[in-house]
């Protein structure tokens, strides 16, 4: 992960706000790095790089947002120590950033087909069941993945699985994430629930 200037950003779009942050479309010039040149002894990296900017309200107290990139961090290190599998189905994070209001903004791939619930409603009646269950399959190794590291999710819910052309089915938003490694007395439900008869 690295801090990436504002000014590194073109074509920012607002897409949404939730209770915590602002979301913005843009397009990194520089994009992410993306491996090592042996010939050139440096890295190399994807210019012009679509990503998501998740701007956190009120970043002077950000410890509680700053959680995901440190419980991303956890897990990738984690993870990659153990190979678990080939690819890990949990989003990616490339950093940070500050905007123009002096917010910390975390930087993040643009997953194009949306969460799970927008893509299979746009797409139910023309996904098989194959597609369905491939779809489900992914989900559970994002899961298995993220609990053979000791982590738990704690916001797992269907606007929190995302799909990409390029990547696939992953699982995103690790802000309330925790390590089951660290003792707490937190008793809290999080995530959405919902009643059967809801509508």
């Amino acid at each position: 992960m690295e801090f990436v200037p504002y000014d590194e950003f073109k074509n920012v779009e607002f897409i949404a706000e939730g209770g915590f942050s602002k979301i913005y479309k843009a397009t990194w010039i520089n994009g992410p790095i993306s491996g090592w040149s042996f010939k050139n002894k440096n890295y190399y990296r994807q210019s012009n790089y679509t990503v998501v900017l998740k701007s956190l309200n009120n970043s002077k107290n950000i410890t509680l947002e700053l959680n995901e990139l440190k419980i991303f961090y956890e897990f990738s290190s984690k993870w990659k120590e153990n190979d678990f599998s080939i690819n890990a189905c949990v989003s990616k994070y490339f950093g940070i950033a500050q905007d123009p209001s002096e917010n910390i903004m975390i930087i993040m791939p643009y997953y194009d087909l949306g969460d799970l619930i927008h893509y299979v409603s746009k797409r139910f009646y023309n996904l098989s069941w194959y597609d369905k269950l491939k779809d489900l399959r992914f989900i559970i190794i994002g899961l298995i993945d993220l609990h053979s590291v000791n982590i738990i999710h704690k916001d797992f819910h269907s606007g929190n699985i995302f799909y990409s052309n390029r990547f696939g089915v992953l699982i995103g938003d690790l802000g309330i994430s925790k390590s089951t490694t660290i003792s707490t007395e937190d008793n809290e439900i999080y995530g959405i629930i919902r009643s059967l008869y809801d509508s």
